[in-house]
């Protein structure tokens, strides 16, 4: 009975030194900086420090100031510099989804400049490159909504613009007409004239999750779901909309 009670000491004690643990920087009064886990002991007279397989325990008195993990400030965080307010996302993915009218995954390519109404939201202006069936240019107003005001946490987005083209239309449509036709003589095969391409609008909603490792890098990972329509105008006031529903993955890097 005795051994199971000192069995369930030693436990209960080694559960609360493990729950006081955390990670950090440890600056010494030497000027040597340990990172790793640390844990104050003695009824915080010396601090314990497991770094690389390695014990060291030095006195209260010995340390200069301790950096944990959690207290890296970020400009997403209150306490950030006020003067910090810009801040940059670029990001990388593909449109998923199969339809008659795209390919399977086209490539996305993006960036954004955005300023920070408060830690929580943000608005920004941004461009990118789209690899469609012809070249697409989208300019973009970024909207987005942080969750939480820590080193990682998720946020939702909402990106609206415009899709420019950037080339003429690599498609032909053929046995397409304008409404009129039907009530004026059969104009002919109106689509294999080729067309123009206009461009058209876009909306992407979705949302993501971040994690800064500094003050001004960052990585995040966001889905979404884009809806844009493209416009093609041809000869005798032929005109065509395609619309594309898609699902967008992306991964960004996010700096200041």
């Amino acid at each position: 009975m005795k051994k199971l009670l000192v069995l369930l000491c030693i436990s209960v004690l080694s559960l609360s030194v493990f729950a006081q643990s955390e990670k950090g920087h440890v600056y010494l009064k030497n000027g040597s900086i340990i990172k790793g886990k640390y844990t104050y002991i003695n009824n915080g007279k010396q601090l314990q420090i497991e770094s690389a397989g390695n014990v060291w325990i030095f006195d209260a008195e010995e340390v200069d100031k301790i950096a944990s993990k959690h207290d890296v400030k970020t400009m997403f965080n209150e306490e950030a510099p006020k003067d910090v307010k810009w801040f940059f996302r670029t990001e990388m993915g593909v449109l998923a989804g199969n339809s008659d009218n795209s390919q399977s995954a086209p490539f996305s390519i993006s960036g954004s400049a955005n300023y920070l109404v408060n830690q929580n939201l943000s608005v920004g202006l941004g461009f990118g490159v789209e690899f469609l069936k012809e070249t697409y240019l989208p300019v973009f107003a970024n909207f987005e909504y942080r969750f939480k005001k820590q080193l990682s946490g998720p946020y939702v987005f909402l990106k609206a613009g415009y899709q420019v083209p950037v080339e003429g239309s690599n498609e032909i449509y053929y046995d397409v007409y304008p409404v009129w036709s039907s009530f004026a003589p059969w104009p002919g095969d109106m689509g294999q004239n080729g067309f123009d391409s206009k461009g058209g609008v876009l909306l992407n909603p979705g949302i993501g999750y971040q994690q800064m490792f500094s003050t001004s890098l960052g990585m995040s990972f966001a889905v979404g779901y884009q809806f844009h329509r493209l416009n093609y105008d041809g000869d005798n006031d032929y005109s065509l909309d395609i619309d594309y529903n898609r699902v967008t993955v992306k991964i960004g890097i996010i700096f200041n």
